[in-house]
């Protein structure tokens, strides 16, 4: 990544805390006051050692500090001004440390979040191919983890190391003031520190994106293994997802082990030069002590400060060090942020208002990857109000055409049009609010039945709500729930039964009211009994709308207006179901097998009952 573009994307990062702008001076400002206040703190000890013990006379201007102390300038009363000095320095400084400290809590947390909620918006609008190439695990550790790359770049890169360099001009103007010669001995170690620090910079990025990157891995492990858990516990595979578990946490072990190495390296050389600054100091400031050059209570002043300085030195060069650290959360947010969502408006696309429900594609073809097409050369049209149902082998292409529809993908050639528009050339929340979709595994999330219910109008009233739900043949179970519609069902709807879930989802379809539905096999997971029960809400939801039905029983599609059958992607036979089993095709034949297979299980049920 050239500096180029490292210094574009924190420009980018520095915009989240524009709206804090008042926070941010606030804590510039009393960062520079608690800087003053540090420059004092080391005095009383000056006068103490000077003064107090080492009766040395006062300077013209301390006594003119001191003599409206009770009992005037005498080695008692100095004392207590010592003392009394430094309790209030001390609490100063306490105080306006925590308040700084409450500063960055507030402004630097909401900029932290508002990143972590671009983060997240962005992600939800990339398409599904997206969301099915890259683990859960690894977009919640960008939106969770890496977002607080903007708090590390505002807080320990920027502000930082700028109070820092404050406090070190004003710390060398007194000490320059105190010894020159002391001072520039003190200075030339600095410059050396920082540039040993700037040598480890490639190395440190490197190793926190590695560790980063192995600690999305253990996310995505325990998101899978806990959203499979019936699945883990059903094939007893409890100890190979812990092992697995484990390897994970080595992984991360050995990468976190490589990036303190590294990091340790990248501080060693600085440490060893400070120290050695500071060894240099206190040997020429002690013979300067000897030769009567400088008081003692002003060496122990020096080397207060040179402590200081080295500790703000650190700060600067800690600032390099965190900045290498960062850039790598850096890198993994602006991933998102930079990338363009797959499927987007286009610019000056229109407004898709009601729609009569008229949907065609035209020579559409589309696949995942590259030089592999799932459809090829697909036409079709379906009339207002029409049924039209879609069956073929397992990766026929299925799902993937329909899926066109709402524009979860754009195909490579040919169009989607509804009503005469090519779907490209709507706004996609507008084309989306047209069309319902119910899948064969019906997706719940941990909250109301109501709430459920009306995800997709939220401002649907009660009564409105209950509507659908009997619409659905779902009321009455509702009902019998601990707190009806306000019973909050478990993670996916796991509490509820399949057919309950099914029908939950049918509710949902029919509040929403779109002039165009999507019917993902609903049914092909249930049992007959309950595949009944749910025909009724599924005919009373088809009325009056254009309805794609995905079917794996072909019992259910009998009364479609039209039948598409597919193979590799191709659409080789359509018509009505009576239309089709006229003739010698693979509808026949799949309907054939059908027939034989119901019978089969009809003997071997009457055979069980003998």
């Amino acid at each position: 990544m050239s500096v180029r573009s490292d210094l574009r994307r924190y420009r980018r990062l520095l915009g989240y805390a524009a709206p804090y702008r008042r926070g941010w001076a606030l804590i510039v400002g009393l960062s520079l006051v608690g800087s003053a206040f540090s420059i004092l703190q080391p005095w009383p000890m000056q006068v103490l050692v000077d003064h107090v013990l080492g009766h040395h006379p006062l300077s013209p201007a301390l006594a003119r500090a001191v003599r409206w102390l009770p009992g005037g300038p005498s080695p008692q009363a100095l004392l207590a001004a010592v003392v009394l000095a430094g309790l209030a320095l001390f609490a100063v400084s306490s105080a306006i440390d925590g308040i700084v400290t409450l500063a960055y809590i507030r402004a630097g947390q909401r900029m932290v979040y508002d990143l972590a909620g671009d983060v997240f918006a962005h992600i939800q609008r990339r398409s599904l191919l997206f969301h099915h190439r890259v683990p859960v695990g690894d977009s919640l550790g960008r939106i969770t983890t890496d977002s607080w790359c903007v708090h590390n770049m505002v807080s320990t890169i920027l502000f930082g190391p700028a109070t820092a360099l404050v406090t070190l001009a004003m710390m060398l103007t007194v000490l320059f003031r105190m010894d020159a010669g002391l001072a520039a001995v003190a200075l030339c170690v600095g410059p050396l520190a920082i540039a040993a620090r700037a040598l480890f910079r490639g190395r440190v990025r490197a190793a926190v994106r590695a560790r980063r990157e192995v600690e999305s891995r253990i996310q995505s492990h325990v998101q899978q293994t806990l959203s499979g858990v019936s699945v883990v516990q059903a094939f007893a595979q409890e100890d190979r997802s812990r092992r697995g578990f484990v390897e994970i946490a080595s992984a991360i072990a050995e990468a976190q082990g490589r990036a303190i190495l590294v990091r340790a390296g990248s501080r060693l050389g600085p440490g060893l030069l400070m120290t050695a600054g500071m060894a240099l100091v206190l040997f020429v400031g002690a013979h300067r002590v000897l030769s009567g050059r400088i008081s003692v209570g002003s060496l122990l002043v020096f080397l207060a400060y040179l402590k200081t300085l080295q500790s703000q030195m650190g700060s600067v060069t800690n600032g390099l060090g965190a900045l290498q650290g960062t850039s790598a959360g850096v890198e993994r947010v602006m991933e998102i942020l930079e990338a363009e969502p797959e499927v987007k408006d286009r610019p000056g696309a229109a407004v898709l208002g009601p729609v009569r429900g008229e949907v065609a594609l035209e020579g559409v073809t589309f696949g995942y990857d590259g030089g592999r097409p799932v459809l090829r050369g697909i036409s079709l049209v379906a009339r207002p109000g029409e049924t039209v149902a879609i069956v073929g082998a397992t990766g026929a292409g299925k799902s993937t055409l329909v899926g066109l529809i709402p524009r979860f993908f754009d195909p490579w050639e040919g169009r989607v049009t509804i009503d005469g528009r090519d779907v490209r050339e709507v706004q996609l929340k507008g084309l989306r609010g047209q069309v319902s979709i119910v899948l064969q595994e019906p997706f719940l999330f941990p909250t109301t039945i109501a709430g459920n219910i009306a995800y997709g109008r939220p401002e649907a009233s009660p009564e409105e709500v209950e509507g659908a739900a009997r619409a659905a043949n779902a009321h009455a179970f509702i009902e019998r729930l601990p707190r009806g519609y306000e019973t909050v069902v478990g993670e996916r709807g796991a509490t509820l039964s399949g057919g309950e879930r099914q029908r939950l989802s049918i509710a949902r379809a029919l509040l929403k009211d779109a002039p165009i539905l999507i019917l993902d096999e609903p049914t092909s997971a249930l049992d007959a009994e309950t595949e009944e029960a749910l025909l009724l809400a599924l005919r009373r939801l088809v009325a009056g709308r254009t309805t794609f039905v995905i079917a794996h029983r072909l019992s259910t599609i009998r009364g479609a207006d039209q039948i598409l059958v597919l193979d590799e992607g191709r659409i080789v036979d359509r018509g009505t179901h009576d239309e089709l089993l006229a003739g010698e095709n693979r509808y026949s034949r799949f309907h054939a097998l059908q027939r034989a297979a119901a019978a089969g299980e009809r003997t071997m049920g009457s055979a069980e009952r003998a």
